[in-house]
Order: structure tokens, then C-alpha cells, then sequence
């Protein structure tokens, strides 16, 4: 090759890195463009998992109509950008590089599925942009040290703890067997779990774990009942959550049954299988809270679609305004809009009040409900 031509060779490489630099690596001011502030929201919007991903992205949603119908003309519109992630781990990738590199978001809000919400969190701090989850429950999602990502719920410490309490200083307890879904939700949650448990002076049977398949679930019952357990508690998600409970019924188990905010599901709580009247769940939220931000909130969400909120919906909800107000503040630029957000102290949601520990971790107590008439009913502290 000539010299000439490996000269102009050469400057047709730099000029095609040039463009692929700036497709790639944006600068940190370039979501904040003339046409308002984008957030991607990313989720189960189909699959198995959906009924979670579409609660968080419809009270995304109300949040974004609220914030819009409210800016002056000098602020810029929130736009929503939803994503389907079907809950698999492997699609979550390339969704996230596509709402970072080419749709420029200033933040990333979900997902609803623990080991996608992973992804998300270690693409957030490779590109540095604020990521906020409010439904994935892992406690290691925000103790990997990572200063990018927050979580407006309890993890599953928090939610362990405050059902063992219940369950072992309340009720005296002191014998538990254990049903899990064979995912991560369910073995993370459950380690954490027994682990407690042993601390508090209980004995533990299980995890029992439950596939897909009905078998999984007579097996699974039929064990935690080999060691006359007191309490039997389900980590799963509502549908497993159904087909365990009712086959602990139709065993004639007469000990307390409870399980984590996976249960905290308009598909369990609400369901017309009338075995799961009387679990006891973690609940992150009332939505029979008489403040005047639920009220309005309830009423709005019910006339959009038709049902209540969920804890899912409501968490959403509040997490946008929050990712919303941030950026705002910030003008567009990451850095403070992370800094923003990590100094929260006292935001008042319909969730109640919002705020972060050193790890990005909610503060917030964990409240429990009881299933109720296809409703839950919120546990007074003294029980």
C-alpha cells in the first residue's frame, strides 16, 4: 500500500472511530435535550412476570401524566421509556446499551426480576448514570458497592427480619418450614431467611423448592409437613405462591402461612382461590393510608386502569418523581443527579417517606398485611 493511501486509509479509520465515539460515549449533558428528560423504564412487560412489570410501568406512568400536566414553561416534559426485558436476564443487555447510547436517557429505573435488575446495575456503573430499582428485592444489588443505584423498597433483610419478628416474638414460633421458588428471588431470599431464623432460636426446615410443575408443589408441601411445622413460610412469586398455600390447605395444615412482598400481588391476595385467605405477607405499602398524597393517588390510578394500585404500581409511582426531581435539580448532569439522589433524606411519596442509607438502601420500616377478603389488611404493630 502506498503512502498516500494508507494516509487517507488511515483518516477514513479515525473519522469512523470519531462517529462511533460519539454514538457511543454521549456526554453526560446530552439527555438533557430540547424535548424533555428521558427515563427508560425497564421490565417484564410479557411473560410469566409481567403482571409485576406492567404495575411498575403503569404507576410510571400516572407519575409522568402528573409531572407533565404540572411543568411551566420553562421545565422540561418527562418522557417514559418503557422496555420489555420478559424477565430473562439475557435480554436485558442489549436493551440497556440501546436506552443509554441511543435513546440517551438521563436514568434507569427497574427492572422488576432481581437478576436482570443486576445487569442493569453493573451497565449503570460502567456508563455512570443513575439507576433506581423498586420492585427487585436482592440485598446485593446495592451492597456491591456501586454509588449508581438506589432502591426505594425494603430488600430482603429488611422484609425477613420484620416477618421473623412476627412470627417468633408475636407469635412464639419456634418451629418453621421453608417453600421457595427455584429461582434467585427464592434462593436468595430464603438463605437470608434461615439464617436469621437460626439467630432468633428457631429451627428450620427446608427450603423446599418448586418448579413450574404441579409435582414440585405436592412434593414440596408433603416435606415441609414431615416436620409438624408451626408456621409455614412460601418465598415465592402469587402463581406458585396459590398452588402451594392450596395444597398446604387441602393437607389441613392449621399453622400460620406466610411469605415475602412476592405475595404482594393483586394475582395472590385477590385471588378467587379462597385458600390463600389469612396468609400473612411483607407489605411495602397501604394503600388504605389516609394521607392526602395516597388518596389522590388511589383514586387517579383506579379511574386509569380500572384497579388499585399495588405495591409494585405505587413504588413506581413515587421512584419517577423522585428520578424526575433529581434531574431537574441537576440541570442534566449525571454526577449531580446521583449526588442528588444519594442525599435524599425525607421525600414524601404515597409510599411514605423516601429515604437512602449509605448504601442506596430504603430506610423505610416493613409493614405486614394479612389477605383479607381479596384484599390486604395491614397488621397493627401490636399483633
Amino acid at each position: 500500500m502506498c503512502k498516500l493511501s494508507l494516509n487517507v486509509y488511515l483518516l477514513s479509520r479515525l473519522k469512523l472511530l470519531a462517529v462511533m465515539f460519539v454514538f457511543l460515549f454521549p456526554t453526560v449533558n446530552c439527555h438533557a435535550q430540547d424535548e424533555g428528560i428521558k427515563i427508560g423504564i425497564i421490565g417484564a412487560l410479557s411473560g410469566p412476570k409481567s403482571a409485576y412489570g406492567i404495575s411498575h410501568l403503569q404507576g410510571a406512568q400516572l407519575a409522568t401524566e402528573e409531572i407533565n400536566a404540572q411543568t411551566q414553561n420553562d421545565m422540561k416534559k418527562l418522557i417514559l421509556v418503557p422496555v420489555d426485558d420478559k424477565g430473562e436476564t439475557g435480554l436485558v443487555g442489549n436493551l440497556v446499551a440501546d436506552l443509554i447510547y441511543r435513546r440517551r436517557v438521563a436514568a434507569i429505573m427497574g427492572s422488576v426480576d432481581s437478576g436482570c435488575t443486576h445487569v442493569v446495575s453493573m451497565m449503570a456503573v460502567k456508563a455512570h448514570i443513575p439507576h433506581l430499582t423498586c420492585v427487585a428485592t436482592d440485598p446485593s444489588l446495592t451492597r456491591a458497592g456501586s454509588p449508581w443505584t438506589f432502591r426505594t423498597l425494603a430488600d430482603d433483610e429488611k422484609q425477613s427480619k420484620a416477618l421473623i419478628e412476627w412470627l417468633v416474638n408475636k407469635k412464639g414460633v419456634k418451629k418453621i418450614s421453608l417453600i421457595a421458588v427455584n429461582s434467585r428471588y427464592g434462593k436468595m431470599g430464603t438463605k437470608i431467611f434461615i439464617r436469621q431464623s437460626r439467630e432468633a432460636g428457631c429451627e428450620i426446615h427446608g427450603p423446599f423448592f418448586v418448579q413450574d410443575d404441579l409435582n414440585s408443589h405436592d412434593e414440596a408441601v408433603a416435606a415441609s409437613l414431615l416436620s409438624q411445622p408451626e408456621a409455614v413460610v412460601v418465598w415465592t412469586l402469587a402463581q406458585d405462591g396459590i398452588k402451594s398455600i392450596t395444597r398446604l390447605k387441602r393437607a389441613k395444615f392449621r399453622g400460620i402461612i406466610a411469605g415475602g412482598d412476592g405475595l404482594a400481588s393483586p394475582l395472590f391476595y385477590a385471588a378467587e382461590d379462597p385458600a390463600v385467605e389469612g396468609t400473612v405477607i411483607t407489605c411495602p405499602y397501604d394503600d388504605g393510608n389516609p394521607s392526602l398524597l395516597n388518596t389522590a393517588f388511589t383514586k387517579k390510578f383506579a379511574e386509569k386502569f380500572g384497579r388499585p394500585p399495588d405495591s409494585f404500581a405505587a413504588h413506581a409511582f413515587d421512584s419517577i418523581k423522585l428520578l424526575y426531581f433529581a434531574a431537574i435539580d441537576s440541570n442534566g448532569d449525571r454526577d449531580l443527579m446521583r449526588a442528588r439522589l444519594a442525599s435524599t433524606g425525607e421525600y414524601a411519596g404515597v409510599t411514605g417517606v423516601i429515604g437512602f442509607d449509605r448504601f442506596g438502601n430504603d430506610t423505610r420500616q416493613v409493614m405486614l398485611a394479612q389477605c383479607s377478603s381479596k384484599k390486604l389488611v395491614m397488621l397493627k404493630k401490636e399483633n
